[in-house]
């Protein structure tokens, strides 16, 4: 998952069905018709905002960068995970805490902007 500004308000994800919401319509993007090796990079952003950054499928696993809309501060993409975790309001992004940051990081998720507390910063 990436960190940026712009960024879909979440997905929702079924099998290899991925549904973005962007300001409040939800987009379905069919990804099942994938072949090994084949990449996706092309769609076209929506309202100004890429829905999905990039899709493969490798070893027969289909494998799709998404986003997360991020405040300011020093953020850092999240490696792969099962969509079967995925969680819309969950923050699915980190956080470098090793850069100097005076602001509050915050996030976006289902529920909104969510203001991140030192407690959740560290686990």
């Amino acid at each position: 998952m990436l960190a940026t500004g712009i960024a879909p308000d979440y997905y929702e994800i079924n099998g290899e069905v991925v549904t973005a919401f962007i300001n409040g319509t939800a987009y379905d993007f069919d990804l099942s018709s994938a072949t090994e090796g084949a990449t996706l990079d092309s769609i076209e952003p929506i309202d100004g905002v890429t829905p999905i950054r990039h899709a493969v499928r490798e070893s027969g696993e289909l494998k799709v960068v998404l986003a997360q809309k991020v405040g300011a501060g020093h953020w850092i993409e999240s490696d792969y995970f099962d969509a079967a975790t995925y969680d819309p309001s969950g923050v699915h992004v980190i956080f470098d805490e090793t850069k100097s940051f005076a602001g509050t990081p915050m996030v976006y998720t289902k529920n909104g902007w969510l203001t991140l507390s030192q407690d959740q910063l560290t686990g």
